[in-house]
């Protein structure tokens, strides 16, 4: 094991943790769609869903980090290079997720502004190159 790697694990933890509790505290009850402007893309309930998608994303974001160094710290003999890309790859699928998400009751958002489709075109790139 080792220990910096740990440690540094669980700073991606405790910024995961407290990055989520603030925004779904205080952060993103006080947004509404009418304190937003619309955008080229669409309105500003998207706009509204582009924020939270950001948000929540940032806390996938260091949760995996966290995810992916104790893995390190734990696995030392373990292939760093297909390690990191298969995690990536967990990262930008969770990320279409999130972002299919935000657009459960619009679909047709997704033609006009394409984040899950790139971020899954991304998910596949790294996935492939893994292998």
């Amino acid at each position: 094991m080792k220990l910096e790697l740990t440690i540094a694990a669980l700073c991606c933890f405790l910024l995961a943790v407290g990055h989520t509790a603030i925004g779904w505290r205080w952060i993103l009850p006080g947004l509404t769609n009418r304190a937003l402007l619309g955008t080229p893309f669409g309105s500003s309930r998207l706009s509204l869903g582009m924020l939270r998608f950001t948000w929540h994303v940032v806390s996938i974001l260091l949760l995996g980090f966290g995810v992916l160094l104790i893995t390190m710290a734990f696995a030392p003999g373990a292939d760093t290079k297909t390690l990191v890309l298969r995690w990536l790859t967990g990262l930008w699928l969770a990320a279409t997720a999130m972002a299919v998400w935000q657009a459960r009751r619009r679909p047709s958002t997704i033609v006009r502004f394409p984040v899950p489709v790139v971020t899954f075109v991304i998910a596949a790139m790294t996935w492939i190159a893994s292998t």
